[in-house]
């Protein structure tokens, strides 16, 4: 079974739940359920709360957990 965790559009407000497809300190990279969109996302340092990322220029965030 995958590991999940949320993703949240930054403009919308809207969260999803995604399936892990790789994590690790500074990338993160997710399928959104019931779709296939996958997105990258990324932190700036290890530091950093939350992954960011961009598609179709909406950005969105996820904690990795």
């Amino acid at each position: 079974m995958m590991k999940k965790t949320t993703i949240e559009n930054l403009e919308t407000g809207v969260s999803k739940s995604c399936d892990i497809l790789y994590k690790k300190l500074l990338k993160l990279e997710i399928v959104i359920e019931n779709t296939t969109i996958k997105v990258v996302l990324t932190k700036k340092d290890i530091k950093d709360e939350y992954y960011i990322g961009k598609i179709s220029n909406m950005l969105f965030r996820s904690n990795g957990e």
